[in-house]
């Protein structure tokens, strides 16, 4: 009898670990493919959104839970709410299991985060998301270090897959960041500001464009000026 109890509580801590971590893989690709505005409702219908991304994350929590429940109930593991709650503190690969601990705390912070945004304000509640890819690094070691089916191809498959769907969905986020900050310099830098040009100088300019007479003095002056604007940058 206590062989099949350590089988059933053994199978959900692993089942839990498992599913827990797939969720979260989930949550963290369409959080990225919201952030990157990989969805467009025009060719297809909106599936990815905020609602399914928050979801994923509650789904992710919950078999968390039963992860941490099943482990601690198994008579075979045996672990103690220290073990299981501080680092390093673990008889069973301790370095590999604080992988896990610090995620479970990271992920905590961010929860918590979520709750009191309205408090702590858009711009710190965003900084802290960003944990949300430190959370899911260190979930993949702990899950590489310490599951019993890391070397099963079943397992490797969705450590890979997952890995390599966040990390191109990642390098995509940080390219068009990157691209949209040089747009932002690019465009301020040729910004030229509507002044006035001393007189001797635009009615040479602007002779070939049309007399004084037919262009009123403001109109006149503005031209000038994007002219001379345009001048420099084909200069440059």
């Amino acid at each position: 009898m206590n062989t099949i109890w350590q089988n059933i509580t053994w199978d959900i801590a692993r089942a839990g670990g498992f599913t827990a971590y797939m969720l979260l893989a989930l949550a963290v690709i369409v959080g990225l493919a919201l952030s990157t505005q990989i969805q467009s409702p025009s060719r297809w219908p909106r599936l990815l959104n905020s609602e399914l991304h928050n979801f994923l994350t509650l789904l992710s929590a919950i078999f968390l839970g039963v992860h941490i429940l099943a482990t601690w109930i198994d008579p075979f593991t045996r672990f103690n709410w220290n073990e299981i709650l501080i680092p390093l503190a673990s008889h069973y690969r301790p370095e590999w299991m604080a992988f896990g601990i610090v995620a479970l705390y990271l992920g905590i912070a961010i929860g918590i985060s979520t709750w009191i945004r309205p408090l702590i304000g858009y711009k710190v509640w965003r900084q802290l998301h960003v944990l949300t890819l430190a959370v899911f690094a260190l979930a993949t070691i702990h899950g590489l270090g310490t599951g019993s089916d890391t070397q099963t191809p079943w397992a490797i498959g969705i450590y890979l897959v997952s890995t390599v769907l966040v990390g191109l969905l990642l390098c995509r986020r940080l390219y068009l960041a990157r691209r949209k900050s040089k747009g932002t310099r690019t465009g301020a830098a040729f910004i030229v500001p509507r002044t006035r040009l001393p007189s001797p100088y635009y009615t040479r300019k602007c002779d070939s464009q049309g007399t004084r007479s037919e262009v009123s003095r403001a109109e006149t002056t503005r031209s000038c000026a994007y002219q001379v604007s345009a001048e420099e940058h084909h200069n440059t």
